[in-house]
């Protein structure tokens, strides 16, 4: 049985406080998210830090298939487009 991917969206990054992530979706509202102490965090595919995300930063989230808030990974990079919504 294949997983639903319904659980990863894109988005910009607006801040990250501690544990706290805030992005913008394609729709420009805000999402607050709450990163997990073990999240995957990339850039270009190189392994990185929630706190090395700067604002404008295009993000593409991965959240916990029970909890849409909390983010089990993000990825960064040239890979990540602006925001949209995919069909």
């Amino acid at each position: 049985m294949k997983e639903s991917t319904s659980n990863t969206h894109d988005g910009k990054v607006v801040s990250v406080a501690g544990d706290k992530l805030t992005t913008t979706c394609g729709k420009g509202e805000q999402h607050c998210h709450t990163v997990a102490k073990d999240a995957k965090v990339t850039c270009d595919g190189h392994a990185s830090k929630a706190t090395d995300l700067k604002a404008g930063t295009c993000v593409r989230l991965t959240t916990h298939k029970d909890d849409k808030n909390l983010v089990t990974a993000v990825e960064s990079g040239k890979n990540i487009v602006a925001t949209g919504h995919k069909a």
